[in-house]
């Protein structure tokens, strides 16, 4: 099981997140035996992103569960999940799990993202994931309220970041994507701003001489 772990607690419980890699679904030679499983479609089938939750009161164990999924691989971090109202919220693989407090029932899975769901957010009675592709707000329910993507990938790769990519404000988002591109993101899913990187107002430049060039030869082509 990897080391990197998340504790939240909800009234006089204690929650502890973690990754185990090394649980197989189907298979009565796991170490540890979870009092719920619960994953997606193609997760028997293939490697996934295995997160486990437990649920501990006076230091004893009460339940336990594994949410397993399929697409970009995720770990468990500060962000990982979220508690609101008598439910937890966690993000896995492309989808966020939310399960009941304090007995691990599960509620429902939503896909957020076509890729990976990096984290997950609450704010403005709502939540909010940060996905490779797209920003989501779902409701409590799981439904999807706006999703919207960026000119490019939401990543930052820069060892020396002047800025997180995805970053909470109380009443925006500040977003960077791959291009350094920066944005402030409303509650409401409509972009408040927009900052283009010099990279990014060089690449639509070139973009706009070709379409042009373009133009210009499918109309001689014509003539």
């Amino acid at each position: 099981m990897d080391d990197s772990k998340l504790k939240l607690t909800f009234e006089k419980y204690d929650i502890e997140l973690s990754n185990d890699n090394v649980f197989k679904l189907n298979s009565a030679d796991n170490n540890f035996k979870y009092d719920f499983v619960y994953h997606d479609e193609e997760a028997p089938k293939f490697q996934c992103s295995q997160h486990a939750i437990k649920v501990f009161v006076d230091g004893q164990l009460y339940k336990s569960a594994i949410v397993c999924a399929i697409a970009g691989g995720t770990t468990i971090h500060s962000q990982s999940a979220v508690i609101a109202d008598n439910d937890i919220f966690i993000s896995c693989a492309d989808k966020v799990f939310s399960l009941s407090l304090p007995d691990l029932t599960l509620n429902w899975i939503t896909q957020v993202d076509m890729a990976t769901c990096f984290g997950i957010y609450k704010a403005d009675n709502g939540l909010f994931t940060h996905g490779e592709m797209s920003v989501a707000r779902l409701d409590h329910n799981g439904l999807i309220v706006w999703q919207t993507g960026l000119r490019d990938i939401i990543v930052n790769i820069e060892e020396n970041r002047e800025q997180n990519e995805f970053v909470m404000h109380d009443t925006y988002i500040s977003l960077l994507d791959f291009n350094n591109n920066k944005y402030q993101l409303g509650f409401d899913g409509k972009f408040i701003s927009e900052q283009l990187s010099e990279q990014q107002k060089h690449w639509d430049l070139i973009d706009k001489k070709r379409n042009q060039r373009n133009e210009k030869t499918w109309w001689k082509f014509w003539a």
